[in-house]
């Protein structure tokens, strides 16, 4: 993201990250107890991951995270007036590029092309680097990795649902038995 930032800095785009919670916290970084324990932890972050952009702090109780949703690692792009171009419950540099360059022409082209703003929903997939995920849980401390690994043998994550489970997407206007939609 800091090389996206510098690209679309000189074009009227400002990109702030937002530090909300430890989302994997161990012994080297826990959760914050105080406000001094998160700018600890967000300059630690900062340095090793070496963000260049604002980091804004959010509180305690987790305000701006309750207001944008909760997921943990999301980007909003938003437009002058407050418009939500943009809204990703995970980062992905490429996909957010794209909203860019499409939100940038539509700024520069809505006269002349006519064009009108719409919302839409889809869904997006990534590969999760595993190697560098298992690094940034290491450098939270042994309970982040044994956290981590106690959840894998719960089984509430890397297992497919049971093919019979019903499909759970936000917005689904088809049966889930029988695929035909639902007329009304």
């Amino acid at each position: 993201m800091e090389g996206l930032a510098d690209r679309y800095a000189d074009r009227a785009v400002r990109s702030v990250f937002i530090y909300t919670r430890e989302a994997h916290p161990g012994e080297n970084y826990h959760h914050h107890q105080s406000m001094d324990d998160k700018r600890h932890n967000a300059r630690a972050f900062k340095a090793h991951s070496k963000i260049k952009r604002q980091i804004l702090l959010d509180d305690l109780e987790g305000s701006a995270h309750h207001a944008y949703g909760l997921p943990p690692n999301m980007t909003w792009i938003i437009g002058r007036g407050g418009f939500i171009h943009y809204k990703s419950s995970w980062t992905a540099a490429a996909d957010v590029e794209d909203a860019l360059e499409k939100i940038i022409h539509f700024q520069d082209n809505r006269i002349k092309e006519q064009l009108v703003p719409f919302y839409s929903e889809r869904s997006a997939w990534s590969v999760r680097d595993r190697e560098q995920f298992m690094q940034g849980l290491e450098r939270a401390g042994p309970q982040a990795v044994e956290d981590y690994k106690r959840m894998l043998k719960k089984g509430s994550a890397g297992k497919p649902p049971p093919p019979d489970t019903p499909r759970q997407v936000p917005g689904n206007f088809y049966k889930p038995k029988d695929d035909e939609p639902v007329s009304g």
